[in-house]
């Protein structure tokens, strides 16, 4: 018989909230890796619909600048210090993802299959979060942490201004990665007899 998945690597990924901004591989190394997931990751038709941006250096900081002045004005008054403090940690990584999508794609593919039309919105949206999941899985694996955050409406029409981004793009999460300052608690889980159904 042969020997089981390497398990180890898959349970390398966690949410990592405590990131600091100590370079652990090349810039180059980054983008090399995102140009590798983003060929790499399947979609349907193979539509290749998602889209990336690396922001690093003040960028990075700009960015997050931006997200702490939205996000801390609609925030409720007695949550806008935990809002603040948690959006200054995303700061003090070393550099972020940005997911989107390209809507234009979207749109050809549902002209070009009727018939999937309506399921179309939800797989491009399934692909992208493969490719969030690579992404993740490879920085783990190169003891990198991070995590994966949500600000989109909120943020969305100041980035594509920051950045000079095509209004087609369609923001869909953040990840912001950096060296690991402090390890996660222990992780609990649900039992598995209650999630998998095995037929023989």
């Amino acid at each position: 018989m042969t020997n089981c998945i390497e398990q180890d690597s898959l349970s390398r990924r966690r949410s990592i909230y405590a990131l600091g901004h100590t370079r652990i591989v090349t810039d180059f190394c980054l983008e090399d890796t995102l140009k590798d997931c983003l060929k790499n990751c399947p979609t349907p038709f193979n539509a290749q619909s998602a889209r990336l941006v690396l922001l690093l250096n003040k960028n990075h900081l700009d960015f997050w600048n931006l997200v702490l002045e939205k996000v801390t004005a609609a925030a409720p008054i007695g949550k806008k210090d935990s809002v603040k403090q948690k959006i200054n940690s995303f700061a003090e990584a070393y550099g972020t993802v940005l997911f989107f999508e390209d809507l234009d794609i979207l749109a050809q593919l549902q002209k070009d299959f009727p018939l999937y039309q309506k399921n179309m919105h939800d797989w491009t949206y399934e692909a992208n979060g493969m490719l969030q999941y690579m992404i993740w899985q490879a920085l783990a694996e190169n003891e990198i942490g991070a995590s994966l955050q949500h600000y989109n409406e909120l943020i969305e029409d100041d980035v594509k201004k920051m950045l000079s981004l095509p209004d087609n793009w369609k923001i869909l999460a953040q990840m912001p990665f950096g060296s690991i300052e402090k390890t996660p608690a222990e992780k609990t889980f649900l039992p598995l007899e209650n999630r998998l159904m095995i037929f023989r």
